[in-house]
């Protein structure tokens, strides 16, 4: 991730880690179940876009797990959350398909914009309340 992607440090592998594991969560809340039901009657731009709110989803899942880390264990350090910003942003495909030398294409999003899973983490942090994750009835992601 670090030589790859630009984004190091041990919180930023942490966040991809909770990031994937938030991906379980939805599996077992059914979110991903009936999200992908919804994506295969759709067409490939309505696709995309919902892909794009599962993995915001994810991302401020992975924010609310950081919190809830800190608030029990107090293991987060300075310049943790700035780590697991970067990479988000790094993994944003508005910036992956720049560095790839490709005009950003947003109808081909399937991930989110670099700004987007930043806030989304950071909002997960935040509240600390999965209801504040749902993007699905979010206007603006």
């Amino acid at each position: 991730m670090s030589r790859q992607l630009g984004a190091g440090g041990d919180f930023a592998a942490a966040y991809v880690v909770a990031h994937e594991v938030a991906h379980h969560v939805q599996d077992e809340l059914g979110i991903l179940g009936e999200a992908n039901r919804i994506r295969q009657q759709s067409s490939q731009a309505q696709s995309n876009a919902i892909s794009v709110r599962i993995e915001l989803q994810a991302d401020c899942f992975s924010g609310i797990w950081a919190q809830q880390a800190q608030a029990m264990l107090g293991t987060l350090e300075a310049g943790d959350l700035e780590e697991a910003v970067n990479a988000a942003h790094q993994i944003g495909d508005d910036t992956l398909q720049r560095n790839a030398g490709q005009t950003p294409m947003p109808h081909t999003f399937t991930h989110g914009t670099s700004k987007q899973r930043g806030e989304w983490f950071m909002r997960g942090y935040r509240s600390g309340d999965m209801g504040q994750c749902d993007t699905f009835a979010a206007r603006n992601l």
